[in-house]
C-alpha cells in the first residue's frame, strides 16, 4: 500500500479545501448573475417564470365553479374562502369549490371591506349590516338611513357610512362586539370614505363639500377615544387635511398605527394626527394609481427604458420612505386592482399577480372576455358570464 507522507496529506486537505471554497464562489456568481437578469431582463425574468417556476397558468388548471352569475349579487374572497350571495344566501367555498357553509342574510345589494378574519357585509341602499368572522355572523344590526360605505380594521372595528337622513351623512363607529361607539354627524357635506387605524385609536374620514363654487374635500383624524367620551367629544377632531379648492378625494386607507393614505383625483397625500405630506402627483403618464396596499402605494406609468424594455412600468412604492419595488410590463394595461397586498394587471391576453415586493406570483391566460377580477392574498377569483375560476396563488 502507497504511504503517504504528513505534508502531502495536509496538502491534499488544502487542494479540496480551496477546490470546494472555487466551486461556492462560482456557484453563488452565477445565482446572483441569474438574479440580476431575473431582474432587469423582462425577457429572462419571462423564461424563467414560464418554463422553470411554472407560474403561467390558464383555465384548464383553474378550479372552476359553474354557477348562474347573473344570479349572483355579491362575490367575494376572504379568509381563503370564495363567498357569493344568492337570494338572500351567504355561501362559503374551499379554495377547491366545495361549498362548505351558508347563512340566511337580508342583502339585495351587498358592499364589502375585509381584514383578517373579519368581514364587513353592508346593504348599499339598504339599512342590515353584518360582520362575519371566519364563517360566521359575529353580530348584526339595522341602522337608521341607507348605507353607502363600510369599512373594517383587523381587530374588528367598524365604520359605517350612513345617508338619506336630516344629516348630510352619518359616520357610525362600532367595535368588535357590536358596541356603537359614536355616530359622527356631517351636515353640510358627504363623506365619500372611512377608514379605523390598525390599532383603533383614529377614525379617519374623507369628505366632500359642494356648497361651494368649487367642490371642497377635507381628511379629518379623530380620536376614537376622545369621540366614545362624552366629556372629549367636542375635542375629538386630532388634525383636519383641507385640499385645494376643486380636487376631490376618492379614497383612504390606513396604512400603519396613525398614518393614512388618501388619493385625491391629482395627487396621493399622507395624513397622520399631526402633519401631512403629499406623497405623488399625478403626472401627464399616470395611467393608474391605487392605495388599497398595507404601506404601500401604486402607480403605473408609461416610461420608455433601456433596461425593462417596456412601455409601462409599476412602481411600489413604500408610503415612508423612497424605496421602491418595480415591475415591467409587456402590454397594454386595462385594469389595476389591489387588496391584501397582492396585486393584479389585467391587460389584453393575461392577468398577472403580483407580490407588493414586485414578483411575480402567477400569471393567468384569458382567452375570452372577463367580468371581474376578486383577489385576496392566497386566492383569486376570475369571474366570467357564465361561470367562476378560483386560482391558489
Amino acid at each position: 500500500m502507497k504511504q503517504y507522507s504528513l505534508e502531502k496529506f495536509k496538502k491534499f486537505r488544502k487542494a479540496r479545501k480551496n477546490l470546494k471554497v472555487a466551486i461556492i464562489i462560482i456557484i453563488v456568481s452565477i445565482i446572483i448573475v441569474l438574479l440580476a437578469l431575473y431582474l432587469a431582463n423582462n425577457e429572462f425574468r419571462k423564461f424563467v417564470d414560464i418554463n422553470i417556476l411554472r407560474k403561467e397558468i390558464n383555465e384548464d388548471n383553474a378550479v372552476q365553479l359553474k354557477l348562474d352569475v347573473e344570479k349572483l349579487s355579491f362575490i367575494s374572497v376572504f379568509n381563503n374562502k370564495f363567498l357569493t350571495v344568492n337570494g338572500g344566501v351567504l355561501t362559503f367555498y374551499s379554495e377547491r369549490g366545495k361549498e362548505e357553509e351558508k347563512i340566511d342574510v337580508i342583502l339585495s345589494n351587498p358592499i364589502s371591506d375585509s381584514s383578517n378574519k373579519y368581514l364587513i357585509l353592508g346593504d348599499s341602499g339598504g339599512n342590515k349590516l353584518y360582520l362575519i368572522k371566519d364563517k360566521s355572523i359575529k353580530w348584526e344590526k339595522t341602522v337608521d338611513g341607507k348605507i353607502s360605505n363600510v369599512s373594517v380594521n383587523k381587530s374588528g372595528y367598524v365604520s359605517v357610512i350612513v345617508t338619506d337622513t336630516r344629516y348630510e351623512s352619518i359616520i357610525i363607529v362600532y367595535d368588535k362586539n357590536g358596541n356603537r361607539l359614536f355616530n359622527r354627524y356631517l351636515s353640510s357635506s358627504y363623506a365619500v370614505d372611512s377608514d379605523i387605524s390598525k390599532n383603533s385609536k383614529y377614525l379617519a374620514i374623507a369628505e366632500v363639500d359642494y356648497s361651494g363654487t368649487s367642490a371642497q374635500s377635507k381628511i379629518k383624524i379623530i380620536s376614537i377615544e376622545a369621540a366614545h367620551n362624552e366629556k372629549d367629544k367636542d375635542n375629538a377632531i386630532v388634525y383636519t387635511y383641507t385640499g385645494n379648492a376643486g380636487d376631490i378625494v376618492t379614497k383612504i386607507n390606513y396604512q400603519e398605527k396613525d398614518a393614512v393614505n388618501c388619493m385625491f383625483d391629482s395627487y396621493i397625500v399622507r395624513v397622520k394626527p399631526n402633519e401631512h405630506q403629499i406623497i405623488y402627483n399625478n403626472s401627464e403618464n399616470t395611467l393608474f394609481t391605487d392605495i388599497n396596499l398595507n404601506n404601500e402605494y401604486i402607480k403605473i406609468e408609461r416610461e420608455s427604458s433601456q433596461i425593462f424594455k417596456s412601455e409601462y412600468r409599476m412602481r411600489i412604492c413604500n408610503s415612508n420612505n423612497s424605496k421602491e419595488h418595480l415591475y415591467a410590463l409587456n402590454e397594454n394595461v386595462k385594469r389595476l386592482k389591489a387588496d391584501d397586498d397582492i396585486i393584479a394587471i389585467l391587460s389584453r391576453t393575461n392577468i398577472e399577480f403580483i407580490s407588493k415586493r414586485g414578483w411575480l406570483k402567477k400569471r393567468y391566460i384569458i382567452s375570452r372576455d372577463i367580468k371581474d377580477i376578486v383577489i385576496s392574498k392566497n386566492l383569486v377569483a376570475i369571474v366570467y358570464k357564465d361561470r367562476i375560476d378560483l386560482i391558489s396563488l
